[in-house]
């Protein structure tokens, strides 16, 4: 029998875009699949639209919770999960018809414990969808520390990848974060022998107006800095050789909440975080300027921010 795909697609506030989602993964080309949508207590019509599809086809299972976030949403669909292999999908994007069969044929044709297909970036203005072009990349594959370099210089996210079940054995998403991907992205990597950067499109991220990664600043968005720094602890205390890439990240992540943190001025939280960075940017001043990755506008800033007053 063929192996099983376990899909968790944290659910929450997205009725006009889930059956899209849902309808991408009925579709597949491969078929045995598990779906799990985890309906995080969702105040409109996505609960509804879960089960409707749930009673038409017995792969999808639905978990209806109280509203905790989709960090343990997410934890909640890897406890239920019975599959061979672990992907998670948002409930706003939607997959190529061939998706798992690409994944799981680049994941074996490698042997690889963790495949990544390629990704159409989708402009979503009121409903109205425009692809952003992109260059076409090779067929690349990396060793666990080249593909954590990868996360700490460039990012990542867990979507539009798959992983052998067992790389999730002992990880789960870190609760009341945003921007935990790449804090689980990281510890992932770190539990896979190969992974293989594949040229096929296989998922389509849609950006729309109001979502988190396109919203103002806010003080949920100093977890990039906790998260930067989370990674940086579990880098030097695993895979030391990355400790440069794991700081340059860091310095960015104290950069960007700093500067930022200024927009709110008036919130007496947002004030004692950025007096906390800015004692870290004072005392990561020196390490930055030896930093190969840290740029040359970066050095600045932390010279300027470092030598001035707060």
């Amino acid at each position: 029998m063929e192996e099983k795909i376990s899909i968790i697609i944290p659910v929450y506030k997205v009725q006009e875009y889930l059956e899209k989602c849902i309808k991408s993964i009925l579709c597949q080309t491969y078929r045995n699949l598990e779906i799990i949508l985890v309906d995080d207590g969702s105040p409109d019509e996505c609960g509804n639209i879960c089960d409707r599809y749930a009673a038409k086809d017995k792969r999808i299972h639905v978990i209806h919770k109280q509203n905790e976030g989709v960090a343990r949403a997410r934890n909640d669909g890897l406890d239920y999960a019975s599959g061979d292999y672990i992907s998670f999908i948002d409930s706003d994007d939607w997959i190529a018809k061939n998706a798992y069969e690409v994944l799981l044929d680049g994941l074996k044709k490698y042997d690889a414990d963790c495949s990544v297909g390629a990704c159409v970036t989708v402009i979503d203005r009121d409903g109205k969808l425009t692809p952003k072009k992109k260059k076409k990349s090779p067929v690349v594959c990396e060793t666990s520390e080249k593909a954590m370099e990868r996360v700490l210089l460039r990012g990542s996210a867990v979507w539009n990848r798959l992983f052998k079940k067992k790389i999730f054995e002992q990880i789960r998403f870190p609760l009341d974060r945003i921007n935990d991907d790449e804090v689980v992205a990281l510890h992932a990597y770190a539990e896979c022998k190969k992974i293989v950067f594949l040229d096929q499109d296989t998922y389509y991220y849609r950006i729309r107006q109001n979502s988190i990664t396109t919203s103002a600043f806010s003080l949920r968005a100093v977890d990039y800095y906790y998260n930067s720094m989370d990674n940086l602890a579990f880098v030097r205390e695993k895979k030391p050789e990355l400790a440069e890439c794991a700081e340059f990240k860091y310095v960015k992540a104290m950069l960007y909440c700093y500067m930022n943190l200024r927009k709110l001025k008036g919130n007496p939280e947002a004030e004692k975080i950025r007096r906390d960075i800015y004692k870290d940017i004072r005392r990561n001043k020196e390490a930055a300027m030896a930093n190969r990755y840290v740029t040359f506008p970066m050095k600045a800033l932390m010279q300027l921010f470092a030598g001035g007053r707060r």
